[in-house]
């Protein structure tokens, strides 16, 4: 694998040329580029086994790839499914891990702020609600102020509303903090929430990008991107 950092306060977030994986005899992605801007939300949609994670584990440094090209910061953040909290730790020590400096203790506290949990820091993580445990997750990564931040279908254990209230608060914080986004995820009306760019991803390569604001409106998408993942047909999308 090459992975080449970029230097802090450049753009873009990311650039991926000619990206490839194989498991064995079998390619998960295949000549894969890709370019996210700082302050940029993408989306990727696709079917299981697409390649999605894949993509996001390379971009994370946490799986090698066969060949390609990965330009990215030495260390981009990841918030998971599973939030992934040290249960024999307290919130803010969880979200200060790998910070270096006097300052931990107050910069954990100010993102724990941030995402509303400002009052908790002495708490424990099995006192959290799953909401609760994806901000502290967050928090965490948002500590770093990474130039790229990978979310891998971070609220799709919540229940409807919660997954609303992290939507906002989500788009709040990259707003705030402005790094380039790659979330992964099944989930359209997700996706067309969130992303200022919508990339479908089919046999180990992009297929098709979508942008907000496309004519026609977020309807219109919705159809376009469920006829193109094969959940309805031709005459269903009218």
């Amino acid at each position: 694998m090459t992975l080449h950092a970029i230097p802090i306060r450049t753009s873009p977030a990311v650039v991926v040329s000619g990206l490839r994986r194989s498991y064995g005899a079998r390619t998960v992605i295949d000549k894969l580029d890709l370019r996210i801007e700082r302050g940029e939300f993408v989306a990727l949609l696709g079917e299981s086994g697409c390649g999605k994670t894949t993509l996001l584990r390379a971009l994370a440094g946490l799986d090698p790839i066969q060949s390609g090209r990965i330009d990215a910061p030495r260390r981009p953040a990841v918030v998971f499914q599973e939030h992934r909290l040290l249960p024999w730790e307290n919130l803010w020590r969880n979200v200060s891990l790998g910070l270096d400096g006097d300052d931990a203790r107050q910069r954990a506290a100010a993102a724990l702020v941030e995402v509303g949990l400002g009052e908790r820091l002495e708490d424990w993580p099995r006192n959290l609600s799953g909401g609760q445990a994806q901000r502290v997750a967050l928090a965490r990564a948002l500590v770093q102020e990474p130039e790229l931040l990978l979310l891998d279908e971070p609220f799709a254990a919540l229940d409807a509303l919660t997954r609303i209230r992290m939507h906002v608060l989500v788009k709040e914080l990259v707003a705030r903090h402005c790094p380039g986004v790659l979330l992964v995820t099944h989930d359209v009306d997700e996706a067309i929430a969130l992303a200022d760019r919508i990339l479908v991803m089919r046999e180990g390569a992009i297929a098709s990008e979508h942008r907000a604001g496309n004519r026609g409106g977020a309807a219109a998408n919705r159809a376009k991107l469920l006829l193109e993942l094969g959940v309805l047909t031709g005459q269903q999308a009218v």
